[in-house]
């Protein structure tokens, strides 16, 4: 009989997985959240009561020989993804693993050779491409109704100085850059669908974290450049603005857009820079994290063409490798 949903695994109990990823895949109609996986026994158990899941582990690998998990999310600390991922592709996992892939792009090789030995489906988390706004937001730049982009100028920031958050950690891939740089890099090179040529960037670093708290980084995409600032120690802020030769578009809830709540799009349309002068779209409440979910869900149960694959993830870490470059070097750096 043919299979009708897909048995999701989770590993660890991450707070993005247990507040964002296990409603989502609750919520998503061809999804099933079987098990949950943590070091602690006793966390996972917790977790599995909260949220009704039908088994719990207390090690990763007991849910990697679980026979009828087809995709293992992992939201694990950024230093531990490969590692991590590499294990449950040789029992045959299918995973979705959250971003930043790995710490460096040629780690990911290793991830690709295997992936495609045992034929596994292994991408990146960025909710934000399955969210409607941003996919209305390509299908309307593509239809040449801004003009030609000149730019895309975003910021990105929240304020956290806890000593023992993983983003504060360096040798766990912490810092702003890694967290949230990856977001308006990834935005950049899906509304231009193709990769910068060249990057230039510079940081402020936390004298005790030696984390980057401040980054600001542009990427030349061959005569189109995309700026962005993000912190880690400011307020928390969001905002992408897509500069056009004719419409300017201004993203008001970029990224982490929230499930109930409505998100705004205003398309200014050259001649006034009020507001209330220009076309104002809203689009109704969306879970990003379930379109996400659903999306994977039916390349197992639908044969769909994989949108977004593992070559894509090194496209994106090879842009970070040069932005963390180029903070070094203080000079442009080739992608």
């Amino acid at each position: 009989m043919k299979k009708k949903v897909i048995n999701w695994g989770i590993i660890s109990s991450a707070k993005i997985g247990w507040e964002h990823v296990i409603p989502a895949i609750i919520k998503s109609k061809n999804s099933n959240l079987l098990a949950i996986a943590s070091r602690s026994k006793s966390k996972a158990i917790q977790l599995q009561k909260k949220f009704n899941i039908t088994k719990s582990y207390g090690s990763y690998d007991e849910l990697y020989l679980d026979p009828n998990i087809d995709i293992v999310y992992n939201p694990l600390p950024n230093h531990l993804h490969i590692k991590t991922s590499l294990k449950a592709c040789a029992y045959g996992k299918h995973i979705l693993l959250e971003k930043p892939l790995s710490l460096k792009a040629k780690d990911i090789n290793p991830l690709i050779k295997k992936a495609a030995k045992h034929k596994i489906i292994i991408k990146e988390a960025f909710m934000v491409r399955h969210h409607p706004q941003w996919q209305w937001i390509k299908k309307y730049i593509k239809s040449g109704s801004i003009g030609k982009i000149s730019n895309i100028s975003s910021v990105f920031s929240y304020f956290n100085k806890d000593p023992n958050n993983i983003r504060n950690i360096q040798k766990y891939g912490g810092g702003a850059v890694y967290d949230i740089g990856c977001y308006p890099t990834v935005i950049s090179r899906y509304l231009l669908d193709k990769e910068p040529k060249r990057v230039v960037a510079t940081a402020i670093k936390d004298k005790n974290f030696k984390t980057d708290i401040l980054s600001t980084t542009l990427l030349d995409f061959d005569g189109v450049f995309s700026s962005y600032t993000v912190a880690t120690q400011s307020t928390n802020s969001q905002k992408v603005i897509i500069l056009g030769t004719k419409k300017t578009i201004v993203v008001e809830n970029p990224f982490n857009a929230i499930k109930s709540k409505p998100t705004t799009v205003v398309i200014y349309n050259g001649r006034s820079i009020y507001r209330k002068d220009n076309t104002i779209k809203v689009f109704k409440p969306s879970d990003q994290y379930e379109h996400q979910v659903t999306v994977f869900s039916d390349h197992l149960l639908k044969k769909t063409k994989v949108d977004y694959d593992l070559k894509d993830a090194k496209k994106n870490m090879k842009v970070l490798d040069a932005t963390f470059k180029s903070i070094k070097r203080g000079k442009w750096i080739k992608v």
